[in-house]
């Protein structure tokens, strides 16, 4: 409902227009009067959340209120929303569905969903270069809902830190291996893969992280075939499953832009939100991790190893169950 980058933002710098498959599907909803009310209703509450008295909202003219309502079909800003909002059984209001809480035939499915919309919106707005997907979950990774839910916001720049990315390839190629996975296994860091995909835990980061890197030679979500999609996927849920549903955290995807010329491989960072910043940190720049690597590894290995026993996870290998040669990543290979 409330837009990091506003469908109006889109209108007013490109001229963005809806497709004509959208325009009819717009029209066809308010054509019925229940679909008219509805759009009419969430239009008036959006517009009386930004600010707008009811004097100022009965003089706004119908060009405003049609901008807010073709947010609602056409905008760059989409949720994907969790099917349930208490796991199955649940005996108190604590007992909330999270990402780990799915089987994994509903996290793929879930992540499938979130994938076929990039493409979509991809293809409705050709001024997009880069969407942002991310997931927050609980207040501290700053949810506004409790309820499990994607987000996925289309930009017109790549943003600093897909830019800091692109340019460390630039300076090496092979940078994600060096010092992604082929670091993170001379330092006993990675702790699970399949064919697919690889988890870690990372290093340098201002929360306590899982990086979960595809070993795909594709290098955006929507590039990836279905057997990749579900072996990544796979990998990320077991991660959620071993963190739990009661410690927040946030999930940030990052790949190859849409007009970049040099690829990073799609990898996603699961941030364990337990420390806050504080005065410390903002005046240093150095941040203080509360958990060591080696001890969040045993940590989520040891879960990792007793969800698979109960069959709650695939069937993924798990700390030492493997050999890993050295540059898995096949994101750069020609």
């Amino acid at each position: 409902m409330f837009e990091i980058v506003t469908i109006d933002y889109w209108k007013k710098n490109y001229n963005y227009k809806l497709m004509r498959s959208v325009e009819q599907w717009r029209d066809l909803y308010l054509e019925n009067p229940h679909g008219a009310q509805h759009v009419e209703d969430i239009a008036n509450f959006k517009m009386r959340q930004s600010g707008i008295t009811d004097e100022h909202l009965n003089s706004k003219t119908q060009f405003d209120k049609a901008t807010v309502i073709d947010g609602f079909f056409g905008g760059c800003h989409d949720l994907i929303l969790g099917r349930r909002h208490y796991i199955d059984n649940a005996e108190f209001d604590t007992q909330l569905c999270s990402s780990g809480e799915f089987t994994p035939e509903e996290h793929y499915q879930y992540f499938k969903f979130t994938v076929d919309a990039m493409r979509d919106m991809l293809e409705m707005n050709r001024y997009v270069r880069y969407i942002s997907v991310f997931q927050n979950w609980l207040k501290p990774a700053g949810a506004s809902i409790d309820h499990l839910h994607k987000q996925i916001c289309a930009l017109d720049e790549w943003g600093a830190t897909i830019t800091n990315k692109v340019q460390m390839v630039l300076k090496d190629p092979n940078v994600f291996n060096e010092l992604g996975a082929n670091l993170a296994s001379q330092h006993n860091l990675v702790f699970a893969q399949n064919d697919h995909a690889i988890a870690v835990i990372g290093i340098g980061h201002r929360f306590p992280t899982i990086e979960i890197y595809s070993k795909s030679v594709a290098t955006r979500p929507y590039q990836h075939s279905k057997e990749e999609l579900r072996g990544f996927s796979d990998i990320v849920h077991a991660c959620h499953a071993a963190m739990g549903s009661q410690l927040s955290c946030n999930e940030e995807w990052f790949y190859t832009p849409v007009d970049a010329v040099y690829k990073i491989p799609w990898h996603v960072e699961l941030k364990w939100r337990v420390n806050v910043p504080a005065g410390f940190e903002g005046g240093t720049g150095i941040y203080i991790n509360p958990v060591l690597p080696a001890d969040f590894r045993d940590k989520i290995v040891q879960r990792l190893f007793d969800l698979r026993n109960q069959g709650k996870i695939s069937n993924i290998s798990i700390a030492d169950g493997y050999t890993m040669m050295p540059n898995p990543l096949q994101y750069c290979a020609k």
